[in-house]
């Protein structure tokens, strides 16, 4: 029988918690994911258990190293039978655990008239607060183990548009002058009850009843906040030395949330790029490989402004700002220009963006077919425009990102000074970022459809989205016992 116990300190709290909410969070590599996992894992032996775990997307579910791939580890070793084609880990009980996505607010809407024991939340702050709530109707059980929440999160502001919810949800918990954790505070249980959109809380569920009084509609409900650092997970730190200093080399702002934990940093100007940092060159050495990112409007003279960025990269790992085409312009304009500068381009992969809505794809395989003969990747754009811009600023602040001497320099470089100011144009950023990801994002797996080819990191993402492309010429361990610690 295999021993898998957390490490003692925030981990094991998080397992301990009576709380019918516990939210575990705070800077990368905490070990926050492995704990959700065991959590989800400790009531298996129950006939009539089940659990789900949400993330926001499915891919950020099945992605490499994702909670599908951990979930590999931790679960046959307690005797689960995965069901990749649902995501789902099926035990010798009868329990079942099972990882789904919320990506519109109104997926909620499917669990109507759900029961689930044990519900959790990997990134809440990815999650709409109209999501949590919901859901929180959901968690119910007639099993006989007591239903309760758990929910991993790393910082984001209290002015966060889809996050911010959470920052204030845990107020308590939270310096609100330094940002950081009270540590005294730590898996603290508070209690609230929640009538008419408004928070009520205390210290006790008397105290709560004393005021309200105790009928079948005041049911308050106990929280913790319980803070997690990289120190805690030796085990990533063993497993990978490099990531703090990797942790270290972030914009400034994702520096602060994921290396410290800081929940009151925010983007300002001149923090994000480092500009600085960029070399200004007069010639390419040879060997690239190259990208141009689209950002698409269709808008003539006014609006925004449709921009192409070429990215290439090194054998070395360096990468190189190589050109940016930009302009308002009505559609068919623009897209006479998307032409020319493919043509232009050569031997270029150009990297369209797709709205995952019907329409969207219909005019990203428009798109596609427009540009026959060349490299097109069509695909879905996800996450922030900070957070799709995060890993060409991590480049650029460590020193890695040249750029092509041109006259376009001075405009791109004041406006990544500028990024994220609101009113400052970030088309050019978010045609990079695009690009960037392209060319830093590891070989894909090819799957072939006749003259055309899909590619994506794994055959499971193909049923969250339909990335398009175009180019003619190119066993667990079972029967063992997980054994939580707490």
């Amino acid at each position: 029988m295999s021993n898998i116990e957390p490490h003692a300190g925030p981990q094991t709290a998080f397992l301990s918690s009576e709380a019918d909410i516990a939210i575990y969070g705070g800077q990368a590599g905490g070990g926050k994911s492995w704990a959700l996992l065991a959590e989800a894992s400790r009531n298996v032996d129950d006939p009539g258990y089940g659990a789900v775990i949400f993330r926001r997307t499915s891919p950020q579910i099945t992605s490499e190293g994702g909670l599908w791939d951990e979930s590999m580890k931790l679960y046959p070793e307690a005797g689960g039978s995965p069901k990749r084609h649902t995501l789902d880990w099926r035990f010798e009980s009868g329990a079942n655990i099972g990882f789904r996505h919320l990506q519109h607010s109104t997926d909620v809407l499917a669990w109507q008239g759900a029961q689930i024991p044990m519900i959790g939340f990997d990134e809440l702050t990815h999650f709409d607060e109209s999501q949590f709530w919901y859901m929180l109707s959901r968690n119910r059980s007639t099993c006989g183990v007591p239903p309760y929440v758990r929910a991993t999160t790393n910082p984001v502001p209290e002015d966060d548009p889809i996050g911010g919810w959470v920052r204030r949800f845990i107020a308590w918990w939270i310096n609100p002058d330094t940002g950081f954790a009270i540590a005294e505070r730590s898996g603290v249980l508070r209690w609230f009850v929640r009538i008419g959109g408004e928070m009520h809380w205390a210290d006790s569920k008397q105290a709560l009843f004393d005021r309200f009084g105790e009928t079948d509609e005041i049911r308050p409900m106990s929280v913790t906040f319980i803070p997690a650092k990289l120190s805690d997970n030796p085990a990533m730190m063993l497993a990978d030395p490099t990531y703090k200093s990797k942790l270290l080399a972030l914009p400034e702002v994702e520096r602060q949330r994921l290396a410290e934990g800081n929940w009151n940093a925010r983007a300002q100007s001149g923090m994000f790029f480092k500009v600085g940092k960029i070399e200004v060159i007069d010639a390419f050495p040879v060997g690239l490989r190259f990208c141009r990112g689209w950002d698409l409007a269709a808008t003539d003279g006014a609006g925004d402004f449709t921009v192409g960025g070429k990215v290439a990269r090194d054998q070395e790992g360096r990468f190189y700002i190589c050109d940016i085409v930009r302009g308002q312009w009505e559609a068919n304009y623009r897209d006479d220009m998307i032409k020319q500068t493919a043509s232009l381009d050569g031997a270029c992969t150009q990297r369209l963006p797709q709205d995952p809505a019907a329409a969207g794809k219909s005019e990203a395989q428009r798109m596609v077919r427009m540009l026959a003969g060349h490299h097109v990747k069509a695909l879905p754009v996800s996450g922030d425009k900070q957070t799709r811009a995060t890993g060409l600023a991590s480049q650029v602040n460590a020193g890695n990102v040249k750029m092509i001497r041109a006259d376009w320099n001075h405009g791109l470089l004041s406006r990544l000074d500028a990024f994220p100011t609101e009113g400052v144009p970030d088309d050019e950023i978010d045609a990079l970022s695009d690009a960037f990801q392209e060319l830093a994002s590891k070989k894909p797996l090819m799957v072939g459809m006749s003259s055309k080819t899909i590619e994506t990191s794994k055959p499971d993402e193909m049923k969250s989205f339909d990335p398009i492309t175009v180019d003619n010429e190119g066993q667990p361990k079972t029967g063992k016992r997980l054994m939580v610690g707490i």
